[in-house]
């Protein structure tokens, strides 16, 4: 029972931040909506279908922009005085 607790919660094939669109267009109908629901479902399909979750996709993300330099020093390292 508690061997499942770390998994991402999935509804069927996607991931369960995917209903937060539909739920969107369920509560108001409109075009705009609909739009919003299917981007919003096909983009987390597609990050799913990679083997990610949104929390490891916005690190990849950041990642990608930061690039592979880590400009930040420890305290340790850091000279004071100079």
């Amino acid at each position: 029972m508690w061997r499942n607790t770390a998994r991402p919660v999935m509804v069927v094939f996607l991931d369960a931040r995917a209903c937060f669109p539909v739920l969107a267009f369920f509560m108001y109908w409109s075009w705009t909506t609909a739009k919003i629901a299917i981007f919003g479902t096909l983009f987390f399909g597609m990050i799913s279908w990679l083997g990610l979750t949104l929390p490891s996709f916005v690190r990849l993300l950041r990642r990608w922009i930061n690039g592979s330099l880590r400009p930040a020093i420890p305290a340790w390292k850091r000279r004071r005085f100079a």
